[in-house]
Parts: C-alpha cells; structure tokens; sequence
C-alpha cells in the first residue's frame, strides 16, 4: 500500500499545480492565434477589425451582434456556414450555390474556432490581435 502512496500524491501536485492552468492557457492562446490566422485570411477583407465594409449596420461589435440576434457563438457559427443577406456562406456543404462563397469552403471545426475568436473579440471591443489587421 505505502507503495502506492508517493506516486498517488505526485499526481495529485502535478494535477492541482498551476502548470495544468498553464497548459489550458497555451491551448487557448493557440486557439486565439488560429482564429485569428483564419479571421484574416477569410473574414478580414470585409470585417477589418470588427467592421462591415458592405453592411455597416452589421458589424461584429457585440451591439449589432445583439441587434441581428447573432450575438452567441452557435448562431456566429451558423452565419458562417451557411451565409445570411449579403455575407457568403463558408461551410462545406453551404447551399445554395449563390448564397455561399465561390472561394474556398471551411472545415467544421474552423468555422467553430472562427465563431469562438469573433466571440471573444466581440466581447472585448475587437482589442488588437497580432496576425490580423486592425
């Protein structure tokens, strides 16, 4: 039993140390740094930090967010998978064909993360982020 004691309580430091809070930080952190890297490769030419260049009224400040009722990350999402008003679709199975974009279509699991960081910066009042234009 006493064997047993030292590794049970090793692993009980290392899973309560503030090196396991580290970890999750460094996920999201690449989590913001890969949202980003999409957010300027797909997003930015019309919603340069948080703006609308062709809807100034729908904007991704948390206001007009509200206001269009797209102001949680599921409905952020769904927007940029299948599109709505002027704004292309961007997901992989988008239709119709001329309500998605003719560029190149998302993975699931980036338009997720892309419907995370325009959460998070709409929350945050689109405060600069290296790797994209503000």
């Amino acid at each position: 039993m006493r064997s047993f004691a030292l590794p049970l309580m090793a692993a009980v430091v290392v899973a309560l140390s503030p090196v396991s809070n580290h970890a999750v930080s460094l996920a999201q952190t690449i989590d913001v740094q890969r949202g980003a890297r999409l957010f300027g490769q797909t997003c930015i030419g019309c919603h340069n930090g948080g703006g609308n260049v062709i809807q100034p009224a729908a904007t991704l400040f948390l206001k007009d967010l509200q206001r269009n009722g797209v102001d949680t990350e599921e409905e952020i999402y769904k927007v940029t998978y299948i599109g709505k008003g002027r704004m292309p679709g961007f997901g992989q199975n988008c239709t119709p064909r001329g309500q998605c974009t003719f560029g190149p279509r998302l993975q699931d699991d980036e338009i997720k993360i892309l419907a995370e960081f325009v959460k998070l910066q709409a929350d945050q009042g689109w405060p600069k982020i290296e790797g994209i234009e503000n």
